[in-house]
């Protein structure tokens, strides 16, 4: 099917991987139509796709209790603005991708408004509520909220249908990602990182929170480590967003073996990495799938730390550690995310490093073979996107 020429699709995403996740979905729609103007909010990924984004996706990229409350009044106001903005532009159809909050709070009142209206149209969100981390009880809000919800893992759709709910998968743009570089034959060569030294790559997230509580402990830990293993490289893969922050907090620490450089810019470091301590989320399950021993840290305020303990499954947080059910990449929370730990995991893995680049190799295999991707042209997340937003364009009755 074909879209008709010069219609508007919004489009939002509030993080980095729904960024890089929304630019796979817009290629997907401009395959059937190029003549789309995608409205909404998005980061670099998604405007080079073409999006005109109305905020800076910074503005949304909240995580923590204490975080939310204290910007709720301005997410509320960007909730209303949207609307707004929706109802003025009258676009074909409504996209989503995770940044579950504000998502769920801008279909609530899109589904209010469209009845005070002579205007509406389909609502589709990706990566749905996360069920298997943080339990059963927040899917009630969802249920019937979306015309379409999407999910990134396949087992996620046995897990929704438990409770009811209808949830697709159609593929992950991460692993297909991470299958378009392995099989390139376009490779960069860097012989910086191609060294005898062990190349070890700290990750503190993409957001100002995480930074905030996670790179400290990064610094302490060059300090106190560099002496004991002198044939360690630090980087501090990170984003674009975030580089010139991240830059500016460690001139105290300028003088160690590290570099800090743009994930987004040199993806090759994935190839020459030795081991990844990385703030938890999407990018565990990248540095998994790319087999380097991984170890997981999160660190946040004391009360979102202590609601996080009431309310998550940390066997299931961890991405990779729920696709493997099992406890593959080591996690670090809160009281224990500080750099003695850090060292610690890190000297075992270092000290057993052939051990766990074989565990790692079969984590990765088994990863691919649970998300139906042992044929990595078995699926495309990128084309049945694309065909979803068309059809539910083109059969919605208005």
């Amino acid at each position: 099917m074909k879209l008709n020429k010069n219609n508007k699709i919004f489009i939002l995403a509030g993080e980095t991987s729904g960024d890089y996740i929304g630019s796979c979905i817009m290629r997907g729609v401009k395959k059937n139509n190029n003549n789309i103007k995608f409205l909404g909010v998005g980061g670099s990924f998604m405007e080079s796709e073409g999006l005109s984004s109305l905020y800076n996706i910074k503005e949304f990229n909240v995580i923590g209790f204490l975080n939310t409350v204290v910007k709720l009044k301005k997410l509320r106001n960007y909730v209303n603005e949207i609307v707004k903005f929706i109802l003025k532009e009258e676009p074909k159809i409504i996209i989503t991708i995770d940044t579950k909050g504000f998502s769920l709070a801008l279909a609530k009142s899109l589904k209010t408004a469209f009845k005070n209206s002579n205007y509406n149209c389909p609502l589709i969100h990706f990566v749905p509520p996360t069920i298997w981390a943080y339990g059963k009880s927040r899917l009630k809000k969802w249920k019937n909220m979306h015309d379409e919800l999407v999910c990134l893992y396949k087992i996620e759709e046995d897990i929704f249908k438990k409770y009811n709910t209808k949830c697709i998968y159609l593929g992950n743009p991460i692993i297909e990602k991470f299958l378009d570089f392995e099989y390139s034959k376009k490779h960069k060569n860097i012989d910086a990182y191609s060294s005898k030294k062990y190349n070890v790559l700290l990750l503190p997230g993409s957001r100002n929170s995480e930074i905030k509580y996670v790179l400290p402990e990064f610094i302490k830990l060059i300090k106190n480590t560099s002496n004991k293993f002198k044939n360690i490289n630090w980087i501090i893969p990170i984003t674009k967003s975030q580089y010139l922050n991240v830059l500016s907090k460690i001139n105290e620490i300028k003088s160690y073996p590290i570099e800090v450089i743009i994930l987004e810019d040199n993806y090759e470091i994935l190839r020459h990495a030795s081991i990844a301590i990385a703030c938890s989320g999407t990018i565990t399950l990248e540095l998994v799938l790319f087999k380097i021993p991984t170890i997981a840290v999160y660190k946040t305020d004391f009360i979102s730390a202590l609601i996080g303990r009431m309310l998550v499954n940390f066997k299931n947080v961890i991405l990779p550690n729920f696709l493997l059910k099992e406890n593959a990449v080591p996690f670090l929370f809160q009281e224990k995310c500080n750099y003695i730990q850090m060292q610690k995991v890190l000297t075992n893995f270092l000290n057993n490093i052939e051990i766990q680049n074989k565990l790692f190799k079969n984590y990765s295999k088994n990863i691919l073979k649970e998300m139906g991707y042992l044929n990595r042209k078995s699926t495309n997340f990128t084309i049945n996107s694309g065909k979803m937003v068309t059809n539910l364009i083109n059969n919605y009755k208005r």
